[in-house]
C-alpha cells in the first residue's frame, strides 16, 4: 500500500467527536493528574520527614502496596471492558471513582497518631486505598479516546491534546504545590500537605464532572464479543507490539519516577532551598507543554516511531549533561532540566499514540477489542515501576545517611541524589529504545489493519 493509498484510507474515516468532546477529555486531564502528581510527589516525603516512619518500613509499604494495586489494574480493566450503562463503559467511572480518589489522597495527609505503629497501620490502608481507587478512574479514563472515535488520525489528535494538556498540569503542579505549602505553613508542617491537597481535590473534582458532561463513547464492541479475564491476558500476550512498547515503558518510567521521586530531596538539599523547586518545575511547565505539542505535530510527518528514538535520546543526553555540570550551576540546571522536559513531552505523546494502535492490532490478532485490559497494563506497569522506584529511593535514603530534615546532608547523601536523578535515568533511557527497534506497528501497517477491520464488519 503506498503513502497516497494510506492517506487516502484514512481521510476517509469519518470525524466521530465534537471540538466539545476533545477538549472535555483533555479538562478531565488537568484534575486527574494535578492530584496524582500532588500524591505522588509528596507522599514519600510527608512519610518520611513528618510522619518520620522507618525507610524499612516505608521500602515494605511502597513495594508491598503497588505490587497489589498492579494486579488490581488488569482485574480493573476486565471490569471496564465488561462494564455496561447508559453513559457506556468508561465514562461512569469518572463519576464513581474520580472523587472518592481525591477523597482518599486528602486524607492520606493526616497524622493519626503518636504512635509509630498507629502511623504505620494508617499509612499502610491509605497508600493501598489511595492506589485502588485511581486505577478505578485511571484505566477508564484512559480508555476513553479509543472508544470515542475509531479515527486513527481523530484519536491521535485527543491523545495529543490530552497529552499535552497532562504535560503542562504536572508540570503546574510543580509551581502551584511549593508555593501553596509555603503560604500554609512550609514543607514541616503536617496541616501545610494537608490543606494543599484539599484544595487540589476540589479542582480536580469539579474537572472530572466536566469531563464526564463533555465525553460520549461513539465505539461500541460486538455486542457477541465474549469477555473473561483468562482471554484478555492471552490477548495480551499475543499482541506484540504491545509487549515491546511496554517493555520499554517500563526502563523509560523506571528513569522518569526515580528522578521524579528525588525531586524534592535534591532542591531542598542539593539546591538548598525548596524555592527552586517551583523555578525548575516553571521551565519544566512550557518545555513539556511545547515538547508535547511538537510530539503532536511532527508525529503525523515523520512517524511516531523515529521521532520516539529523537525524544528519548535527546532527553538521555541532556540528563548526562546535567550529571557532568554537577548541581552548583542553576543556569545550567535549568537548561538541561528544559531539554530533558521538552524531549519528555514529545516522547509521552509518541507513546500514547501508540498504545492507542496496538488497540487495533489486538484486535485483528485475536477478534477481541480490549481497551481496558490494554490500559491496564499501562497501569500495571505504572505501579510495579513506582514500587521499584520507591524501594529505591528508600534505600537511598536509608544506607547513605540520610538525616530528615536536617539543613545539611553528608557529602555521600547529595553525591547519590546527584547521580540517581541525573547519570541512572540517563542510561536507562538508552536501554528503553532497544525495545522499540522490534515495535513494528508503522502507521502504513496499521492503516492496513483498519481496512481489513472494515472488510470483517462489512462481510458479518
Amino acid at each position: 500500500m503506498s503513502t497516497e493509498q494510506t492517506t487516502l484510507i484514512q481521510a476517509e474515516e469519518p470525524q466521530m467527536c465534537t471540538k466539545k468532546e476533545k477538549i472535555g477529555h483533555a479538562i478531565g486531564v488537568l484534575g486527574h493528574d494535578s492530584m496524582y502528581t500532588m500524591w505522588t510527589t509528596y507522599i514519600t516525603p510527608f512519610l518520611t520527614d513528618i510522619l518520620q516512619i522507618p525507610s524499612a518500613a516505608l521500602a515494605i509499604l511502597l513495594a508491598i502496596g503497588r505490587i497489589f494495586d498492579g494486579v488490581n489494574d488488569i482485574a480493573m480493566g476486565f471490569i471496564a471492558d465488561k462494564t455496561k450503562s447508559k453513559w457506556g463503559r468508561f465514562r461512569p467511572w469518572l463519576l464513581r471513582a474520580g472523587p472518592l480518589f481525591c477523597i482518599c489522597a486528602v486524607l492520606s495527609f493526616l497524622i493519626p497518631s503518636d504512635s509509630m505503629t498507629v502511623r504505620i497501620i494508617y499509612a499502610s490502608i491509605m497508600y493501598i486505598a489511595v492506589d485502588v481507587v485511581f486505577t478505578a478512574v485511571d484505566i477508564p479514563y484512559w480508555s476513553l479516546p479509543a472508544a470515542m472515535t475509531s479515527n486513527t488520525k481523530e484519536r491521535s489528535g485527543i491523545v495529543g491534546l490530552t497529552t499535552t494538556a497532562s504535560s503542562g498540569i504536572s508540570a503546574l503542579v510543580g509551581v502551584v504545590v511549593p508555593l501553596c505549602l509555603i503560604q500554609f505553613g512550609g514543607e514541616g508542617q503536617w496541616q501545610s500537605y494537608f490543606k494543599t491537597a484539599a484544595v487540589i481535590a476540589v479542582f480536580a473534582i469539579i474537572m472530572y464532572l466536566i469531563c464526564f458532561k463533555s465525553v460520549r463513547e461513539h465505539v461500541i464492541p460486538d455486542s457477541q464479543q465474549k469477555f473473561s479475564l483468562k482471554l484478555g491476558l492471552k490477548n495480551i500476550y499475543a499482541n506484540h507490539p504491545l509487549l515491546m512498547l511496554q517493555l520499554c515503558n517500563v526502563i523509560f518510567l523506571l528513569a522518569k519516577i526515580v528522578k521524579g521521586y528525588l525531586n524534592y530531596y535534591y532542591c531542598v538539599y542539593n539546591l538548598g532551598n525548596i524555592a527552586v523547586m517551583a523555578a525548575i518545575s516553571g521551565i519544566s511547565t512550557v518545555a513539556m507543554i511545547l515538547g508535547s505539542l511538537c510530539g503532536t505535530f511532527l508525529s503525523k510527518r515523520i512517524g511516531k516511531k523515529p521521532l520516539l528514538f529523537i525524544f528519548m535520546g535527546g532527553s538521555a543526553v541532556a540528563m548526562f549533561a546535567h550529571f557532568l555540570s554537577g548541581w552548583q550551576s542553576l543556569p545550567i540546571i535549568y537548561g538541561c532540566g528544559a531539554v530533558a522536559t521538552f524531549c519528555f513531552g514529545g516522547a509521552n505523546v509518541c507513546t500514547n499514540s501508540m498504545l492507542m494502535d496496538t488497540i487495533e492490532y489486538g484486535e485483528w490478532k485475536t477478534g477481541q477489542r480490549n481497551e481496558g485490559i490494554i490500559q491496564a497494563t499501562r497501569c500495571f506497569i505504572v505501579k510495579c515501576v513506582m514500587a521499584v522506584s520507591g524501594v529505591i529511593v528508600a534505600a537511598i535514603i536509608g544506607l547513605t545517611g540520610y538525616v530528615p530534615l536536617a539543613e545539611v546532608q553528608p557529602d555521600a547523601v547529595l553525591s547519590t541524589f546527584h547521580f540517581m536523578a541525573t547519570a541512572f535515568g540517563s542510561v536507562l533511557i538508552i536501554a528503553a529504545l532497544v525495545p522499540i527497534f522490534f515495535y513494528n506497528l508503522t502507521e502504513k501497517r496499521h492503516a492496513e489493519i483498519m481496512e481489513e477491520l472494515k472488510a470483517r464488519k462489512a462481510a458479518k
